[in-house]
């Protein structure tokens, strides 16, 4: 959820600061048909009829995990690309905190109940799922780098509910930079080479 968010938010931000759809076709994007592969690996398993974890050697374990591998050489790739290089900081941190949990992401139930998240929760024992997502409940004593787990959360009554990670924020930024570049003329991109992100994203307002 925070990552589609953050998708519309940058899109909408781009289109008032100048930014077209048509320029999205310039950019370059290598091996984008692995990372069309390694989503659809994922929403197979997210969306998998399955209640609790299986183990970190279980198929779609192995599964989900790969899909994450797939991704991250998507982003080695293509990390000159604008944006890139801070999702692969992010998509990084949230593949090692379910590396050493499980191979699933970790949120308390403290935490999906003050997202008014509850009802998504196939259980309330450790390992249980969280529904249509990467989740599984796991008490914070029990979890690894605790830190880098689904420890944020945006509650009621605000409308788009959920928990996320220090590396969804990540994700989020890369996203927000990737359009705000993207959404360009070719030629303005390369207009600013070399100054820092802030001082590019101001020229442009």
């Amino acid at each position: 959820m925070i990552l589609l968010l953050a998708l519309l938010f940058s899109i909408a931000i781009a289109l008032v600061r100048g930014g077209r759809f048509r320029w999205l076709a310039q950019v370059s994007l290598r091996l984008g048909w692995l990372a069309i592969a390694a989503f659809a690996l994922q929403w197979s398993i997210i969306y998998a009829p399955l209640p609790h974890t299986e183990g970190p050697f279980a198929p779609r374990t192995l599964i989900l995990i790969a899909s994450y591998l797939l991704v991250l050489v998507v982003v080695v790739v293509n990390r000159r690309v604008p944006g890139v290089a801070v999702m692969g900081i992010g998509l990084g941190m949230n593949l090692l905190v379910m590396l050493v949990n499980g191979g699933f992401m970790p949120v308390t139930m403290e935490a999906v109940e003050r997202a008014g998240l509850a009802h998504l929760a196939l259980g309330t024992e450790a390992g249980a799922r969280l529904m249509a997502t990467k989740d599984i409940i796991l008490p914070a004593e029990a979890t690894r780098l605790w830190l880098l787990s689904d420890i944020f959360v945006v509650p009621p009554p605000l409308p788009f509910r959920t928990v996320f990670s220090l590396g969804d924020l990540f994700l989020a930024v890369g996203v927000f930079v990737l359009f705000q570049c993207a959404m360009r003329p070719m030629g303005e991109r390369g207009q600013h080479r070399g100054r820092p992100w802030s001082e590019r994203l101001a020229l442009k307002r």
